[in-house]
């Protein structure tokens, strides 16, 4: 199981960044929109919960496609 030793599922700032890489990486830079994405939609709660039911790693490993990207893209030209 991923519990410390005080029963609590520890969040590194490595484990928030790698989720945020893989998740929303428009929300990387600069810092202060990643400290908003960080607390408006609770990713340390998000990576506990992915952690506790063993799917964390699954979810770093393979990067989400920014689809919405491609269709400004198109919107633009």
């Amino acid at each position: 199981m991923p519990y410390d030793l005080f029963g609590e599922i520890p969040v590194t700032e490595d484990d928030v960044a790698a989720w945020v890489a893989a998740v929303a990486p428009r929300w990387l830079y600069p810092e202060r929109s990643f400290r908003s994405y960080v607390r408006n939609y609770d990713v340390p709660g998000k990576i506990r919960a992915a952690k506790a039911s063993g799917t964390f790693f699954q979810t770093i490993e393979k990067p989400r496609h920014a689809w919405h990207a491609r269709l400004a893209l198109d919107a633009v030209i």
